[in-house]
């Protein structure tokens, strides 16, 4: 999580004068000091915030998931996860049956794929994963359940991370009445089957 940081200079003050007699009868102390810090600058610096974004409980995701931005996953995703220089986390209720490359991968639910982190993996003890880690750094926290293999030479795998990048995708557009689809079967009737006359 992000903190606001706040960039606040105080002026002090001291006042040595005489302050005016107490209303309560007391005698006036004539040495007494007031020390008071007032806020010479109240401007907030810009919070660092990065957004995450979260794939709920009830959502499932199905082949190449590429982002941006960092994503929490509550939910399920099957296929290939590419979040490359970003963060992936993996809450209780998450299930990954996929490929995963990013730049720091928490998990606390099930991972079933390989998986490597451009900086670090986290295995926490509520997780359960079964695939091969690739980082420079991986956690293994008491409890976890894990079963493949680590290797933290990541220089030696910088290839296989290129090919679990996907390609580019091409952009395809249908107009109406190109390239429709033709139903010649039989089971339709016919109606586009050429007529014998």
């Amino acid at each position: 999580m992000s903190s606001i940081k706040t960039n606040t200079t105080y002026k002090t003050t001291t006042n040595t004068s005489t302050p005016a007699a107490p209303k309560n009868g007391a005698s006036p102390n004539p040495s007494a000091t007031m020390t008071t810090n007032t806020p010479l600058n109240t401007e907030k610096s810009t919070p660092e915030v990065t957004a995450t974004a979260v794939i709920g409980p009830k959502i499932r995701v199905k082949g190449e998931l590429v982002g941006e931005e960092d994503i929490l996953v509550q939910g399920q995703v099957d296929g290939l996860v590419d979040l490359k220089d970003h963060t992936l986390t993996i809450g209780e209720q998450g299930v990954v049956r996929a490929n995963v490359l990013a730049k720091t991968i928490t998990i606390e639910g099930t991972v079933e794929g390989d998986l490597f982190g451009q900086e670090r993996i986290s295995i926490l003890s509520s997780s359960n994963v079964q695939g091969n880690l690739v980082a420079d750094r991986v956690i293994l926290e008491d409890g976890a359940k894990f079963r493949g293999s680590i290797d933290m030479d990541v220089d030696a795998h910088k290839e296989q991370f290129n090919k679990l990048t996907p390609a580019p995708a091409t952009m395809v557009t249908h107009q109406p009445g190109i390239n429709k689809p033709q139903n010649n079967s039989p089971s339709n009737g016919g109606a586009n089957a050429s007529k014998k006359g």
